[in-house]
């Protein structure tokens, strides 16, 4: 057995305790343009990557009390870095096949083909150098506590690396080059002959070259196409039915907003029923949106209530960023307040702090395809909500659910938890009423007042067009919420529901 120092075996179990949860957290990141980011990727991704790891420290151990010598100890890093390359050459077309699959089955089979073959390489590392460090049995224990512990060390400074640095400030792909690349090189430092070295540098100009020419492809497609701290945002232009051009934000490739190229008129059919404010509450002066995107809700209500004031709560300082550059979002205006924080942080404060009260609350915020952040959606959140509306003010929330039948669960128990605060709840669909009859998954906004409200009174007396359209999607029959559970912060099964709606 060739002898390597404690000292290289401390740094070489540091570096790939920390490539671990870098991947892992990256993983996210890859999967999340196409599957989102739900309960369920998290579940595939950590499930997946420790299975790997287990086999792999498995697999090691029994390795090198076979055969321990530094050149196998040296190719099994090697292909880990290699296959750490493999997710970037594979990961578009793995995950085309993961969307056909749906979000919960795609998110375990790319979790699969991705990273289980590194994460089990990179799970051989450890037990394979606590044996290379044995000198003695007596001192076993304590070298192997030491090198684990090590290793737990450098996951720990890689997750909080990952997290507070790397995925702020570069993109997933270039990550994964970079560890690639590391693990190759810690590989050749272990052991290297001329011959290995020529074979690695073959393969990195292949996947570099690879890779280059897929990106510029892509990239051809897209006016932004990059990770934020949040999420990944696609910017590009389309063209609708109608002939119009549409610029639309996709946020884990969820369609999140848009607006028309050289027109005022809004993008998308549902964003039109936030103008039901006006209709059940005059006068509307002070509201507040959850979830801006590309801003198309706000500066809609900017256009139509002249001396309104609008507060936007969005998470993402990206999409703000991107709303200026590409959707003609002026953050300059006085009558805009942008707060880029949790929309849930934001309802705590205001409703402790007892600030200025609301006379509107839209709620347009989504954290991955179709589903609602959870935390938004439960008993708690609408008490919130309730709290920070005048006594005569409107809550307006964009559900995406059936009304009725097997898909209608979101909508049900979200219609349920709201009922239970708000005096009067009313329900517009957006799709025609035979389709929505028929089960079928859609936008569904629903409108909760404080004050007593008549709808048929509003619906009658209203003479402004647009508005009347609107009113005629009101949905009158009865909603059944017995056999739903009321969504808390204890139990709130968004993302399950959610899986069961769209494909992705």
């Amino acid at each position: 057995m060739q002898d390597i120092s404690i000292k290289k075996l401390y740094a070489i179990v540091f570096l790939t305790g920390a490539i671990v949860m870098i991947l892992e957290l990256i993983g996210s990141r890859i999967l999340a343009p196409t599957l989102g980011t739900s309960i369920f990727i998290w579940t595939s991704l950590i499930g997946i990557i420790l299975g790997a790891l287990s086999l792999g420290y498995y697999f090691g151990g029994h390795l090198a009390d076979k055969n321990p010598n530094i050149k196998i100890f040296s190719s099994l890093i090697f292909f880990a870095g290699i296959f750490v390359f493999f997710i970037i050459v594979a990961k578009s077309y793995v995950l085309e096949i993961s969307f056909l699959l749906g979000m919960k089955n795609g998110a375990v089979f790319s979790s699969i083909i991705l990273f289980a073959i590194p994460a089990f390489f990179l799970g051989t590392v450890s037990p394979y150098a606590a044996r290379l460090s044995m000198k003695k049995v007596e001192d076993s224990g304590k070298t192997i506590g030491n090198l684990y512990a090590v290793s737990t060390f450098g996951s720990i400074i890689g997750t909080f690396l990952t997290g507070f640095y790397l995925i702020p400030n570069f993109g997933s792909t270039n990550i994964l080059y970079t560890i690639a690349i590391v693990l190759l090189l810690i590989s050749l430092f272990i052991y290297h002959k001329k011959e290995k070295t020529v074979m690695l540098i073959l393969a990195v100009i292949f996947i570099f070259g690879f890779s280059i020419i897929s990106r510029a492809f892509n990239q051809e497609k897209y006016l932004v196409d990059e990770d934020s701290l949040y999420g990944h945002i696609r910017i590009y232009d389309t063209e609708r039915i109608d002939g119009k051009t549409i610029r639309i934000m996709a946020v884990e490739n969820f369609l999140d907003s848009g607006m028309i190229l050289g027109s005022e008129e809004l993008a998308f059919e549902y964003t039109r029923y936030y103008r039901l404010d006006n209709a059940f509450k005059k006068d509307v002066k002070k509201v507040v949106l959850f979830g801006g995107a590309a801003y198309s809700v706000a500066k809609d209500f900017l256009l139509r209530n002249t001396e309104g004031e609008i507060d936007v709560v969005e998470i993402d300082p990206k999409t703000t960023q991107f709303a200026e550059e590409y959707f003609n979002l002026d953050v300059e205006n006085e009558r805009l307040n942008i707060y880029h924080e949790d929309a849930r942080m934001f309802l705590n404060n205001a409703s402790r702090n007892n600030t200025d009260k609301y006379d509107v609350v839209y709620n347009d915020a989504f954290s991955s395809n179709c589903s609602a952040p959870f935390h938004l959606t439960t008993r708690e959140a609408v008490e919130k909500i309730y709290n920070i509306l005048d006594d005569d003010g409107v809550y307006i929330m964009n559900v995406i659910s059936a009304i009725s039948g097997e898909k209608s669960e979101f909508f049900r128990a979200e219609y349920k938890t709201i009922s239970e605060k708000f005096e009067n709840v009313f329900v517009f669909s957006i799709g025609e009423a035979f389709l929505v009859n028929s089960g079928l998954v859609q936008n569904i906004i629903v409108v909760a007042t404080k004050g007593d409200v008549e709808i048929n009174d509003i619906i009658e007396n209203n003479r402004d067009e647009e508005t009347r359209n609107l009113l005629d999607h009101y949905w009158k029959y009865k909603i059944e919420v017995e056999d739903i559970e009321t969504l808390t912060d204890d139990y709130a099964p968004v993302d399950y529901y959610a899986s069961k709606l769209c494909i992705f």
